[in-house]
């Protein structure tokens, strides 16, 4: 957190415009990785915060729910995430939200809890069953 703190006001209000001037998901979620001590998750959940209609957090937990039900198949411990792992998820979160008829923040939450429901073993070498 003391990173993410040392960034200027002007260099957080740069990567907010860039975000918020462009639809590219790349180059919102680059945008926010720019700044000091932000990484995939913490920049998709300022995503979120800002509109989590569209947007859900990445994280772990969700992730290795969605390795284990074969919606991904790469990197099974849901960690070190990168742009592309981000767009996928992204994309199967708002496939189920518009499925669904809720917000890809619900998809995502969802997803959070069922794993920790699920979860057997400590979380960084969890199985879910």
């Amino acid at each position: 957190m003391k990173q993410v703190r040392s960034n200027s006001h002007h260099r957080v209000r740069a990567a907010t415009s860039a975000v918020l001037a462009t639809r590219a998901e790349a180059v919102r979620l680059d945008a926010l990785l720019r700044l000091k001590g932000v990484s995939v998750p913490m920049a998709s959940a300022i995503l979120m915060f800002l509109d989590p209609k569209r947007y859900g957090v990445i994280d772990i937990r969700a992730w290795q729910l969605l390795h284990a039900v074969g919606a991904v198949s790469e990197n099974e411990t849901g960690t070190n995430f990168t742009l592309k792992h981000w767009l996928q998820f992204l994309g199967i979160l708002r496939h189920l939200s518009s499925r669904l008829g809720v917000t890809a923040r619900a998809v995502e939450l969802t997803l959070f809890n069922v794993h920790k429901a699920r979860q057997e073993g400590t979380l960084y070498e969890a199985r879910v069953s």
